[in-house]
């Protein structure tokens, strides 16, 4: 088993969030905070083909990624900037790189069954609908009742297919492989770690990260990935070389990539090879 380097995103600004959608893309967004800007960036997860790089909305900077269906991102506003509440929908085509529809009387709440369900600030209260995701209009009127809104909020959420997907779980000492347990309490038994070590186990692939203290106190995020059947380190990279915080979500699976972010500038994808 090894890693095959397949990929590598970099940019000057800080990867903010990363995003992969049903049709196996990667949608990264990096913001510079000192200039105000959002850019965005789209390539082929398994062709390397590169769909766009650096593109900006019509808003700059005030705005953030509500959820992605198919190749449609759906994006809100802030009601004010540096205020948390949403205001507004439009929807973005990575196909097209066009903008769908632009809706600012509602506020997303999730996805469900193709729909958007929604809700607009009445005086007396909240008002739900549905809206078309293909073009924002209204398809029905869902009256006042957040108890049924939650239901099926809750319904929509356990319904998304998180299968592709291994994602890092803590690890305190223990777990269901002593292997595991035995492996890591050995690579770590003469470093002064900070906070739990995170780790993925797969298919006899192991992945675990750890934050070291430094001289300077610093925190060191180190990745090293393990053959679990050969008890064998096949992998090894710093994440951050010096964090000021404990850093968490650094790495996950998706079908057979490990997808890494380093220095907060950096996306490596890596391909499993069995």
């Amino acid at each position: 088993m090894k890693l095959k380097k397949k990929f590598k995103f970099s940019d000057s600004n800080q990867v903010w969030r990363i995003k992969i959608t049903d049709t196996d893309k990667l949608f990264v967004e990096t913001r510079d905070t000192e200039k105000m800007n959002a850019y965005f960036h789209c390539y082929d997860l398994f062709s390397r083909k590169r769909i766009f790089t650096g593109l900006q909305m019509r808003e700059k900077y005030w705005l953030g990624i509500e959820a992605i269906k198919g190749d449609i991102v759906f994006f809100h506003r802030f009601a004010k900037p540096d205020m948390p509440a949403h205001r507004g929908i439009f929807a973005f085509d990575i196909t097209t790189q066009k903008t769908l529809w632009d809706n600012e009387a509602y506020a997303f709440l999730f996805l469900k069954d193709d729909l958007i369900y929604v809700y607009q600030e009445r005086f007396e209260g909240r008002n739900f609908y549905t809206l078309s995701i293909n073009s924002g209009e209204v398809v029905e009127e869902l009256g006042k009742k957040a108890e049924d809104i939650n239901k099926l909020r809750d319904e929509a959420e356990l319904s998304v297919d998180y299968s592709n997907y291994a994602f890092p779980e803590k690890h305190f000492g223990s777990s269901s492989d002593e292997k595991v347990d035995s492996l890591i309490a050995n690579e770590l038994k003469n470093i002064e770690v900070a906070s739990a070590v995170e780790y993925i186990n797969s298919n006899g692939l192991l992945l675990f990260n750890f934050h070291q203290i430094g001289k300077k106190k610093e925190l060191i995020n180190k990745l090293k990935v393990f053959d679990l059947f050969k008890g064998k380190e096949i992998f090894y990279e710093v994440l951050n070389k010096s964090a000021n915080a404990f850093a968490p979500d650094s790495f996950f699976i998706y079908k057979n990539l490990v997808i890494l972010i380093k220095e907060k500038k950096e996306i490596i994808i890596f391909e499993i090879k069995y």
